[in-house]
């Protein structure tokens, strides 16, 4: 990811682990030219929900290229038929897909319509995204105590997976906590635990928010490459004054960052309040823990986004693509939040 500050993907030591500790079906392609590897997808397919009905829904990842590749339009030729051969494999008709939004040149190759690219898949747009990124920096004053944040313990389960569960129900693309899915990340995401689940409660004792503050080291880390710009001079003035402040500087290049996702996230009629009580106390818990930042997935025209307000943030701007053949129309999946976690992209 290029910029004034950038950026890039580290998967090591097993590139596959990222997949695999998903349910469902995962298949990456390579594409050779010339005998090598010049180009990769992935395929990754789970039961899922879809207009409040169970479905199979797919994500697409990991989509590369070659210079050379991209000339040529080899890998491009070929992604028709293989998406085909997915949909009648494992029965599902929709895929979604992110891209950053700054990369023109995939978004240009990907969505754009032409008689060349008749067949290649459609890409129709679902929504609009940032990966929000809250920095660990001065200190926040909590706005109030309306509702009682704690960490989860066992017994807060089945009042998790109920929320979570009648959450994605209505969300296209939806999860299936209804058949384990909450219990499965606990068990096999590394580092997803209870004791970074938080929730809220009301006085009425209900519960009406839940997040996982979840640390994707060891599948996925964002490494420095080089700071240019304006970010040359801004780390210089960020790291003089973290010492003073309490919080860490940022890493060199060739370092990596430490971060954190929030995953399994649910707020019971989207109230900001009830998310901002919960980042307070994720805020306060992790602010001296070595971490720079924690990222949530904010939506164009968010009704949760107010939540925000008052924290340093920074924000990395996506398309959310919903992926059909390419004799499909645009499907109507209605206006809900996706069923898309941010983490896994």
């Amino acid at each position: 990811m290029s910029g004034e500050l950038v950026l890039s993907t580290r998967r090591d030591p097993d590139f596959f682990a990222l997949y695999e500790m998903q349910r469902g079906v995962a298949e990456c392609w390579v594409y050779e030219s010339g005998g090598r590897p010049s180009g990769l997808g992935t395929i990754l397919v789970r039961e899922g929900w879809n207009e409040g009905r169970p479905a199979r829904v797919g994500y697409l990842g990991d989509l590369r290229s070659g210079f050379r590749t991209s000339r040529e339009r080899g890998l491009l030729r070929v992604y028709g038929d293989l998406l085909d051969d997915a949909v009648r494999r494992h029965g599902c008709e929709l895929f979604v897909t992110a891209v950053l939004a700054s990369n023109t040149a995939a978004i240009h190759a990907l969505v754009r319509r032409r008689a060349a690219r008749a067949a290649q898949p459609r890409y129709h747009l679902m929504r609009r995204f940032s990966m929000t990124s809250i920095q660990f920096t001065r200190a926040v004053r909590p706005r109030g105590d309306r509702y009682r944040v704690r960490v989860a313990t066992a017994a807060d389960v089945p009042a998790i997976v109920a929320l979570l569960d009648r959450d994605h129900r209505a969300r296209p693309f939806g999860y299936r906590y209804d058949q384990g899915e909450f219990e499965h990340r606990l068990e096999c995401w590394p580092g997803m635990s209870l004791g970074r689940t938080y929730v809220a409660w009301d006085a009425s004792g209900q519960l009406v928010g839940v997040t996982s503050a979840w640390d994707p080291a060891a599948v996925k880390r964002y490494r420095v490459v080089a700071y240019r710009g304006s970010m040359r001079w801004m780390k210089l003035a960020f790291n003089a004054t973290c010492g003073v402040l309490g919080y860490p500087r940022l890493p060199e290049p060739g370092h990596d960052f430490r971060c954190l996702y929030l995953c399994n996230t649910s707020i019971q009629g989207e109230r900001p309040d009830v998310l901002r009580a919960l980042l307070e106390r994720i805020y306060g818990d992790f602010r001296h823990s070595g971490y720079h930042f924690f990222s949530l997935c904010v939506y164009e025209n968010d009704p949760l986004a107010p939540a925000l307000e008052g924290f340093t943030v920074r924000r990395l701007d996506f398309h959310l693509y919903v992926v059909t053949r390419s004799d499909v129309e645009a499907p109507n999946l209605g206006a809900g939040r996706p069923g898309f976690e941010m983490a896994l992209a």
